[in-house]
This record gives structure tokens, C-alpha cells and sequence, in this order.
């Protein structure tokens, strides 16, 4: 029992010395004189509590629960009420646990943690403004209490009410706010994206708390979003100094360093950081990530000596392939892993993809083919057969693989939008059109399905305002996506409403798009607005990777 109730431990001792001496409870010998009241129920009480404790160990409820109600009735101290309440709510019986705490609270009104539990008693049962209410009943008699105000914060925060939080963590006095609420308020208001007023609040409870390691680790990262990173880079120091072995300081420490282009001092942190190979792996990742492949080689060099651990090899392929340019050798690299590593599958994308870039699709199929063979229910593995058949132009054995993945998962809304893919890929429109419509039917906001029909419809010169609502509806559940802005710039123009067309054209390519089509579309546009010098400047860039760029230099040709 947990509990700092030195008297009470004490008794606890002296009963069970009693036990052991009498053999059991039931066959203790009459007291020869009148012990006290006070006596009485202080061994009734440890009778009882280690009654509980026996019967919680053999995973007894209705023993345990016998043996809480006779505790109770015996004015117990508060680790009583606290356990009894935990008890209870552990076994989902809040409102048993809620009359416990209640009648705790009322025999100790000044214990907070019995308030606590009856507050949690609301929460676990969604009731968050009942849970609210008896912190709120505290500070009424206890108005200075940080603790209280943190707690309704903290009842707020959870649900993801951060304003409310934030209002609940400043009702706390300026003056008795301690380091772990000021901690909490800045953690609110970065939800808020108030970076200030989250800094200031940071800055305080480190200044009230230097060794307060999760406020340095959340101003940290609070810099690293609003870009400051010199003083990010200060306040990871700090984490590190006082907690040498803190690892994941350490990588945002080296990558920090990085984006600061400072990369002898980003391999400086990695010699004198923790002396883990896992560490060292970790940290090579990071120098990939931000481009510097040279020094991650030299630092993955020595484990591909040893082969092991076998991952190392991914790592070196991605920087021959990203870095060297020699596919040949990223993927001799690969081949260093065996099917029984768990990066083998991640790695047979990599090795296909480069077997497809080396004009080598028909290998690549078949590499992927039998290792389809040996794990026939791997869903990524069917669909990157999909992908290498319809790019390798076999849209009828693409789709004999995309039924085969139907059949495991009939439902998946992913797999039919494929299938309905490559039925238009093949010119099969009213069959593409078919099996979308079935995807909207059965999930009327499947974005991707939604963009299509409504696009395909448009270019048919079919049911136009059906069409807008569809694509309107694309835009709205995937925002800034520029293939569905082009599609509801394509419906509009072909409305003939040309302001609007234009509107999202624009936004389209401004998000950065090389795709042919919807520069052609924006070229088309320009046009019809009598913007020429835009005009040319989308079929030009059209002219790039399009299907029939025949037509596009005939446009060009016509302005």
C-alpha cells in the first residue's frame, strides 16, 4: 500500500507480526484484557486492508471488494480512500469509484489526489464539464491552488480543447505558477501556433527549473518551428549537458547542425556522442536526409566492412544511387540483403525500380513476381506488381494481379480505384466510370474517386454541374492537391466560366507541378483570356514528357 501514514504503517507491522504468532486471523485467542477503541480499529482496519491486498493479488474482485467495504466504514486514513478508489476505477466501476473518492473527499476535504480521482471518475466517462466541476468545487476553498488549475488545464488539454486549456492554465495566480503548468500552458498554445506567448512561458519555467528536461526539450523544438535554429540549437545543448545519454537530443542536436550547414561540427557531435552503433546508424540517416552523402558513407563504410547490421546496405545503395549516380552499384549493394531481413521488402521496391530504370522491367517483374510467390498475401508486394506490369505497358496481366488482390481484400476502396485506373487506361470509359461510381456509393468522400468522375464526366461533355459539385467536393476533403485544382479549373472552363478557371489553374501550377496536362490546361486557359505570353509559355512547358506533343507544338503554332 502506498501511503505516508507512518502510524498506520506501523500497525500494519505489528499485525502481521500478530498474525504469524496465531497462525490466522480466525483463530486468534480472546484478548485477556479490553484493548482500546482506538486499538480496535486500527487492527480491524490493517485486518481488513491486508484482506484486500490478498484477495487483489489472486485477482479476486468480489473478496477484495467485501473486504474494501468493511475498510470504509472504518474512518481510514486517505491512502484508504486513494486505493480503494484506484481499485475501482481500474475495474471499470467509476461510479462505485466515484462514491468512494466522494466519501473520501468529504472526510479529507484538503486531499487534492482524492479530488483528482473523483474528477477522473467523470473523465473516463466522457463527462468532461462534470469533471471540470469538482476541481472547480476545490478552488473554492483553496483559490491559490496551482495544482487545481493545472488539473482543469490538463482535463481540457486532453480533449483537445486548447483554448479552454490555455484560459484554465492562467487562472493560476503569475505569482504561484509553478515550472510544470507554465510547462503545460506553452504546450496549449503551440497547439494554438502562439509561438510567442508559448516561448515566454518556456523561458520562465527553465528559469524556475533549469533540470526541467522536457521544458528545454519542448523550447527546443519550439524554435526548430519557428525557424530559429541558433537558439534551438542552444537549447538542445542544454538537454545534452544535463542528460549525456539522451540520443534523440543528440540527432536533433547533429541535424540542427546540419541545416545550419555546419557538417564538421554536426560529425563532431557524432564522435563524442553516445557510443552506440544504433546511435551512429541513426545519425548517418540524418546526413542523408540533408544531403551530405559523402560524410555518410564514411561513416557507414566501416559496418558494410562487417557486414552487419545488414540494413547498412539500403543506406549505401540510396547514396550510390542519390549521390554516385551508378545505379549498377546501389543495386549490387542491395543484393547484400537476404530474404529473411526485415528490410528485404522495403528493399525489393528500391531494387526494382532500379532494375526499371536500367531498361530492365521484365527482371524486375519477375523478381517481384516471386517474391509475390513466397508472401501471396503481401498487399504492397501486388500492388508493386501492378505498378511495374502498367509501366512496363501489360494492363491486361496488371489487372489479372489487381483481381488477384481483390479477391484477399474485396472491399478495399484503394485496390478498385486501381482497377478502375487501368480499365481507363485501356479506353474501357463506361467500365472505369462503373466501378468509381461503385467507390463514391460506398464512400462518398473517397476524394480520389470523386475527382475522377467528376473530371471524366467534364471531358465527355456530360452532366457539367454534377461534375463541379463532384470535384468541388474532391477539393474541399484534399486540399491543395494540384491535380484536383486542375480538374476544377478544367470543369469550370468548360463552363465556359473563365475567371473562375483561371483562379485555380494558377493555383495549381503555383503549388509546383511538372505534369504536361495541366500545363497544357493553363496554357488553354491563358488563351481563351487572350494572355498569349502565358499561353506560351504552358504549352512550352507541356511540351515536356506530353503524350502528343505533336498537338501541343500545333498550339503554339496557332497563337
Amino acid at each position: 500500500m502506498r501511503t505516508n501514514n507512518k502510524r498506520f504503517r506501523s500497525v500494519i507491522i505489528s499485525c502481521c507480526a500478530l498474525l504469524l504468532v496465531s497462525g490466522c486471523a480466525s483463530t486468534m485467542p480472546e484478548p485477556q484484557t479490553a484493548p482500546s477503541d482506538v486499538l480496535n480499529t486500527e487492527a480491524a482496519t490493517t485486518y481488513h486492508y491486508l484482506l484486500f491486498e490478498e484477495a487483489t493479488r489472486n485477482n479476486n474482485y468480489s473478496s477484495a471488494d467485501e473486504a474494501l467495504s468493511k475498510l470504509l466504514t472504518l474512518s481510514p486514513p486517505p491512502a484508504i480512500y486513494i486505493e480503494a478508489t484506484n481499485f475501482y476505477l481500474r475495474n471499470n466501476k467509476t461510479k462505485t469509484g466515484r462514491k468512494v473518492a466522494a466519501q473520501g473527499t468529504k472526510a479529507f476535504p484538503d486531499n487534492f489526489q482524492l479530488v483528482l480521482l473523483k474528477a477522473e471518475s467523470y473523465r473516463l466517462e466522457s463527462k468532461l464539464e462534470d469533471a471540470v466541476s469538482v476541481v472547480k468545487d476545490y478552488l473554492e476553498t483553496h483559490p491559490q491552488s496551482d495544482d487545481a488549475y493545472r488539473a482543469i488545464g490538463l482535463l481540457y488539454f486532453d480533449s483537445g480543447k486548447f483554448p479552454e486549456a490555455v484560459d484554465a492554465f492562467r487562472e493560476s495566480p503569475e505569482h504561484a505558477r509553478s515550472p510544470i503548468t507554465r510547462l503545460y500552458l506553452a504546450k496549449a498554445l503551440t497547439q494554438l501556433k502562439k509561438y510567442d506567448d508559448a516561448e515566454k512561458e518556456l523561458i520562465a519555467a527553465t528559469e524556475a527549473n533549469s533540470s526541467m528536461l522536457e521544458a528545454w526539450s519542448d523550447l527546443a523544438r519550439l524554435y526548430e518551428l519557428k525557424q530559429d535554429y541558433v537558439l534551438a540549437e542552444q537549447a538542445y545543448e542544454q538537454l545534452i549537458t544535463a542528460d549525456t545519454s539522451n540520443e534523440i537530443s543528440w540527432l536533433r542536436l547533429i541535424n540542427l547542425n546540419l541545416k545550419l550547414n555546419h557538417p564538421a561540427k554536426a560529425l563532431e557531435l557524432v564522435e563524442i556522442g553516445p557510443a552506440s552503433d544504433e546511435f551512429t546508424l541513426e545519425a548517418a540517416t540524418i546526413f542523408i536526409s540533408e544531403g551530405f552523402y559523402k560524410e555518410a558513407k564514411n561513416m557507414l563504410e566501416p559496418f558494410a566492412e562487417a557486414k552487419k547490421p545488414v540494413e547498412v546496405f539500403f543506406h549505401l545503395a540510396l547514396i550510390a544511387f542519390e549521390y554516385e549516380k551508378d545505379l549498377n552499384k546501389a543495386l549490387a549493394l542491395l543484393n547484400n540483403i537476404p530474404q529473411d531481413n526485415p528490410t528485404w521488402t522495403k528493399s525489393l521496391e528500391f531494387r526494382s525500380r532500379l532494375m526499371y530504370e536500367l531498361g530492365k522491367t521484365s527482371e524486375a517483374i519477375n523478381l517481384v513476381q516471386a517474391a509475390r510467390e513466397r508472401d501471396p498475401r503481401s498487399r504492397f508486394i501486388l500492388e508493386l506488381e501492378t505498378e511495374l506490369l502498367m509501366a512496363a505497358k501489360r494492363p491486361q496481366d496488371a489487372l489479372k494481379t489487381i483481381n488477384s488482390a481483390l479477391k484477399v481484400w474485396p472491399k478495399d476502396q484503394e485496390l478498385m480505384f486501381t482497377k478502375g485506373s487501368i480499365f481507363h487506361s485501356i479506353g474501357d470509359q463506361k467500365q472505369a466510370l462503373e466501378i468509381m461510381e461503385e467507390i463514391i456509393s460506398n464512400d462518398p468522400e473517397y476524394f480520389k474517386a470523386l475527382n475522377f468522375v467528376g473530371y471524366t464526366l467534364a471531358e465527355m461533355g456530360q452532366d457539367l454541374d454534377r461534375a463541379l459539385v463532384l470535384v468541388k467536393t474532391a477539393a474541399t476533403l484534399a486540399p491543395g492537391q494540384p491535380y484536383i485544382l486542375d480538374s476544377l479549373a478544367w470543369v469550370y472552363y468548360l463552363r465556359q466560366d473563365y475567371k473562375n478557371a483561371w483562379t485555380y489553374i494558377t493555383q495549381a501550377v503555383t503549388l509546383g507541378t511538372n505534369d504536361p496536362t495541366i500545363w497544357e490546361h493553363y496554357a488553354d486557359i491563358a488563351k481563351q483570356r487572350g494572355n498569349k505570353t502565358e499561353a506560351r509559355k504552358g504549352y512550352q512547358r507541356a511540351l515536356n514528357g506530353h503524350s502528343n506533343p505533336a498537338r501541343i507544338k500545333q498550339k503554339l503554332k496557332d497563337l
